[in-house]
């Protein structure tokens, strides 16, 4: 694990960690079980994996709750809340301690690039649903995300943020976007059977559709009322509603004596609202440099 410390053209200066490609803020050594992402990195790969096992990969903010609670009533049958959040499957942050004491049949879910995904999940063919949101919604999202937590001198606009999201200081934050979801694209290519890609667009569109394709791809085989029953069940208000008052929120999804609002609104196209006409043209070069060779349709609207 190294340690950066950046300095923005405003002056101030910012600390971040870095290891097999991933750079979070150095607030994140408070989360981790060992307090080294290096070594949380190796734990996560060495994962004990089991056959039943379902592998959630997403990028930060492209609707891993949404898509995590609807895999789990479909994995049990039923459109009933589980009462533990995501996190506490989120292998990310999570102890593997702790993600081995969650009773099968189990739904994993990580933010970790393709190359960093435990080899067990590759070893035994779990699926693997990845879910891909457009980057423009998922830089706002994760602005007004990690905003909550900032306060005082840290605070910034989101003009100030996107600059690390497209590596205008020599490093994305987290991970570049582009990189991420190319990755898991040529993993699809190579293992067709073993991944399904989702995009959020589509599941904003019609959940029903989105949602029947996915109980074929895990072989569930839910009738046509409980996948209906599903989607109403996982609609952003109702989801937005049992975080609150259903959920147990784990121990690191609470920072600064704040929980961390998930559910902000859920929208397709909201980038509109916070992007100038420069910063448009910014990310679109951005794109244009770095998102080709790709066959992944991305939408902006709906």
């Amino acid at each position: 694990m190294i340690k950066i410390t950046t300095e923005l053209p405003n002056g101030r200066k910012e600390e971040y960690i870095f290891a097999d490609g991933i750079n979070y803020s150095s607030k994140a050594l408070n989360f981790l079980p060992k307090k080294d992402l290096e070594a949380h990195i190796n734990d996560v790969k060495q994962l004990q994996v089991r056959d039943n096992d379902i592998y959630l990969a997403t990028f930060m903010k492209s609707g891993t709750h949404w898509v995590w609670e609807i895999l789990v009533m479909l994995q049990r049958g039923n459109a009933e809340y589980e009462t533990k959040t995501k996190e506490a499957a989120f292998l990310d942050f999570q102890s593997p301690e702790i993600v081995d004491t969650i009773p099968s049949p189990r739904v994993l879910n990580s933010h970790y690039p393709c190359k960093l995904t435990p080899t067990g999940i590759f070893q035994k063919k779990c699926k693997i649903v990845h879910v891909i949101r457009n980057p423009k919604d998922v830089f706002v999202s994760l602005f007004h995300h990690l905003s909550h937590h900032k306060e005082g001198s840290e605070s910034e606009s989101f003009e100030e943020f996107l600059p690390k999201l497209i590596g205008e200081y020599g490093l994305h934050f987290f991970y570049p976007w582009f990189q991420y979801v190319k990755e898991w694209e040529r993993f699809s290519k190579e293992n067709p059977d073993d991944i399904i890609n989702i995009y959020y667009e589509d599941l904003k569109e019609d959940t029903v559709r989105e949602i029947k394709k996915l109980d074929k791809f895990l072989g569930t085989n839910r009738s046509d009322d409980l996948i209906r029953n599903i989607a109403d069940a996982c609609d952003f208000k109702k989801l937005k509603k049992a975080d609150e008052e259903v959920k147990v929120q784990e121990a690191f999804t609470v920072a600064a004596n704040k929980t961390n609002p998930i559910y902000r609104k859920g929208q397709v196209g909201d980038w509109k609202n916070h992007f100038t006409v420069a910063m448009n043209d910014k990310v679109d070069e951005w794109l244009a440099n770095n998102f080709v060779d790709t066959d992944l349709k991305i939408r902006y609207t709906l």
